[in-house]
């Protein structure tokens, strides 16, 4: 296996590891056994655990959130796209990798300062984006930044759906279930 590949493999299985224990609970050790190698072959391609985190989130997207240019889609369906949930309610598990990863770079960015500034650029790129669809007409906001720092709590708050109680499939189902709810209820707003 040349090197490209071999750290394309870390990365694959560096995905599934970080998605079942989360960033915490992940090890270097842990992963190393994952990909049937040792630590040192590990160090040789990736710092730690965190660098490899960001390699997993950049294999994805070159930013954390997929942004969209404002389109004709309802707004819910564009919100989901942005978070990598999808464009229906099925609870395919395999769609909800993107998100999962998301879930992780959330947990280790208060450990890792270069996911914090990752995710602080994706929330003013958020804000930004709301702000061209309320110039379009699309939506009313009065402030951008606090819907943008509102949504991204609303969606990072499945993190209580914890992962070690379930299996993976039931939590995609359920996950997927409380942000298509979250998201529609964020895109219609509350009214008396």
């Amino acid at each position: 296996m040349d090197t490209d590949q071999r750290r394309d493999e870390i990365i694959a299985v560096g995905c599934d590891v970080f998605i079942e224990y989360g960033y915490i609970n992940t090890t270097v050790d842990l992963l190393a056994a994952r990909c049937g190698i040792s630590k040192r072959t590990f160090y040789e391609f990736f710092n730690g655990k965190a660098d490899l985190l960001g390699d997993v989130l950049k294999s994805r997207s070159q930013s954390i959130f997929l942004v969209p240019e404002t389109e004709d889609l309802p707004l819910v369906e564009q919100l989901a796209g942005i978070f990598f949930i999808g464009e229906d309610d099925s609870a395919d598990t395999a769609a909800m990798k993107h998100y999962f990863m998301l879930e992780v770079g959330w947990e280790a960015a208060e450990q890792v300062a270069q996911l914090r500034d990752d995710f602080s650029l994706a929330r003013a790129d958020l804000a930004e984006w709301l702000r061209q669809m309320k110039q379009k007409g699309r939506i009313t906001v009065d402030d951008a930044d606090a819907a943008a720092t509102m949504l991204v709590g609303i969606v990072f708050g499945s993190l209580s759906i914890g992962r070690a109680e379930m299996d993976l499939e039931e939590r995609a189902k359920r996950t997927r279930a409380y942000l298509r709810s979250s998201l529609r209820i964020f895109a219609n707003g509350l009214t008396a």
